[in-house]
């Protein structure tokens, strides 16, 4: 018996359904479910807060760009504007926003209209981008046709230094416009007062008329910088120009001295060149401007002398100070006076001036034999060091006791006492009391030599010796004072500037001055202007600031040209700062 054709369809299709359930059966009885892909950076969304801005030609206006964190997304959103009419142009700031996980981060964007943009309404998109994340969101520009009136300012940023005060010039220009203006301000932050010279202002019709902002920063408020908005307002017309004030201190400088950590000078009668204090003039804030020298308060008959006299804009002078045959004995407090267009600073100074001890000047290498003195008694000498300068230098002194016993000091510049000395030796002949000379006492310089008896002593003997091979000729000496920023594994060099030297290099020394909490982390090089590095340290332990002096013979290279230190920090963690570093010729030619 034939089938229906209909039945036939119809039972077809139910074997399929079944053929079908029996493969899902079984496929669902051996397969592994497979995991979704896992996002784990997050995502992020963007906004613009207002959404929709509006503003006359050649004008600007701003709002905020929101980039929201979403499954604790943190990540750098490059931000940008795309459909802009010709003329009108945006900036970000910043350009590139990372969120906090779970919690927005903002952005100012700026929208600078050009006098020939079409009055209408563009939609803008913008857009923030991470690696293969975009996302974006619209807001609407309203540009209007030149209405009213309109502020103009120079620029969008100023600084207002702490302290002090600054101005603002404003124009306000109107269109077709017969009313009042008054002037304000918006978004000062706390310590900052603004008054105008002109408010209200009246442009009139075409018209443009200026007035003054002035901003006083009181020695109180924070550093920072801080938007603010200056506004104009007649009716219920309103204009705003926004400006980032920046609240900075205002620039400056500091003295203080080289090599010691008071201004100590002692100057003898009669003896030329025998005192000396070298002080650093140090930037502040961007300090730009020549520094000059003077000194205030010298007793009668003392004279100070300054090499350099200006400084420009920073950096070290030396002074010589001598006394004539007739100026009083005694201790006095002179000032060094630095002296700037905006600044000056006084930096007191301890000024002895020593009678000429003649009859106790001992000579270079002779022995002064035949003392004799009580106990508690003293007896004090002098030996002058020529002028000049050596990579060497010292002074050695030694001293016999005799019969007896006593203690000998020495000081540099001043008589020493039982407290103030640089050295001290007790004991026997051989025993050497050493004074390293200071790397810039280029000149004559008295050293002072007190044998104190503590008992009774007879027969005592006293010596000083300075360095065999002492070279009187004069040494030059070049410094880089400016700081440079030592980063986390990374390498920073400072470049030195070497002029007006004939041949090679000869004997040098190079000193420095670092602060890092890490020492062992770096490594210093002098690079020669022809590439070559000479190593000064290699991660080790010694002292930074300032460092040991080391010497180097560059015979064999021409001394002008740029020469560099180069300091690698390449150990991860910590920061520091290069202060300053001197490369100091001792010329043989």
């Amino acid at each position: 018996m034939a089938i229906p054709l209909q039945r036939l369809r119809a039972f077809a299709q139910h074997a399929c359904v079944l053929a079908v359930l029996a493969l899902a059966t079984t496929t669902g009885a051996h397969a592994q479910p497979q995991a979704s892909p896992t996002n784990t950076i997050g995502d992020f969304s963007v906004s613009v807060e207002p959404g929709a801005v509006a503003t006359s030609r050649e004008s600007s206006v701003f709002a905020y760009v929101a980039v929201t964190s979403l499954d604790r997304f943190s990540r750098p959103a490059v931000l940008r504007a795309s459909g802009l009419p010709a003329g009108v142009t945006a900036t970000f700031s910043p350009a590139s926003i990372v969120p906090p996980p779970s919690g927005v981060a903002r952005s100012k964007l700026t929208l600078a209209i050009a006098a020939g943009v079409p009055v209408g309404s563009y939609p803008i998109t913008v857009t923030g981008t991470y690696d293969k994340l975009v996302r974006s969101t619209t807001a609407n520009l309203t540009v209007t046709a030149d209405s009213a009136f309109k502020l103009t300012v120079p620029g969008t940023q100023h600084i207002t230094y702490i302290g002090g005060s600054s101005q603002v010039p404003i124009t306000v220009t109107g269109y077709d416009f017969g009313g009042a203006v008054t002037l304000g301000v918006t978004g000062l932050p706390a310590g900052v007062t603004a008054s105008f010279g002109l408010n209200p202002v009246s442009p009139g019709a075409k018209a443009a008329v200026n007035s003054t902002l002035t901003l006083k920063a009181s020695a109180q408020v924070q550093q920072g910088k801080y938007p603010i908005t200056i506004t104009g307002a007649s009716g219920a017309i309103t204009r705003g120009v926004p400006l980032d004030l920046y609240v900075n201190p205002a620039p400056d400088f500091t003295l203080w001295t080289i090599g010691r950590s008071r201004a100590l000078v002692a100057v003898t009668q009669q003896a030329g060149i025998s005192g000396w204090l070298e002080i650093n003039a140090r930037p502040l804030s961007g300090w730009n401007q020549p520094i000059a020298f003077s000194m205030e308060g010298l007793p009668p008959g003392v004279t100070a002398s300054f090499s350099p006299e200006v400084v420009n804009p920073y950096g070290p002078t030396s002074i010589a100070f001598t006394a004539s045959a007739d100026a009083p004995v005694g201790s006095y407090e002179a000032t060094v006076v630095a002296t700037a267009a905006s600044a000056t600073h006084r930096l007191p100074v301890q000024l002895t001036v020593l009678p000429y001890l003649d009859a106790n000047r001992l000579a270079n290498d002779l022995t002064r034999v035949g003392i004799s003195l009580r106990a508690g008694e003293s007896l004090l000498f002098n030996i002058m060091k020529p002028e000049g300068a050596a990579p060497d230098f010292y002074l050695n002194t030694q001293f016999g006791p005799g019969t007896g016993a006593g203690t000998l000091y020495v000081r540099e510049g001043a008589p020493p006492t039982d407290t103030e000395y640089h050295c001290r030796t007790s004991g026997v002949w051989s025993t050497f009391c050493r004074v390293d000379r200071d790397p810039h006492a280029d000149f004559p310089l008295t050293y002072f030599l007190r044998l104190k008896a503590r008992t009774d002593m007879t027969g005592a003997s006293v010596m000083a010796t300075y360095g065999g091979s002492y070279d009187a000729r004069p040494r030059v000496v070049f410094s880089n004072p400016t700081d440079y920023l030592i980063n986390d594994n990374a390498v920073v060099e400072s470049p030195l500037g070497v002029l007006r030297l004939n041949g090679n290099g000869g004997i040098a020394r190079v000193v420095y001055r670092l602060s890092h909490p890490h020492r062992t982390d770096l490594k210093l090089e002098l690079i020669a202007p022809d590439g070559q590095a000479y190593l000064l340290r290699d991660h080790s332990n010694g002292p930074i600031n300032p460092s040991v002096e080391q010497t180097l013979d560059l015979t064999d290279k021409v001394a002008n040209g740029v020469w560099k230190l180069r300091v690698t920090d390449d150990v991860p963690g910590g920061s520091g700062t290069l202060l300053d570093w001197s490369l100091d010729f001792y010329r043989r030619d």
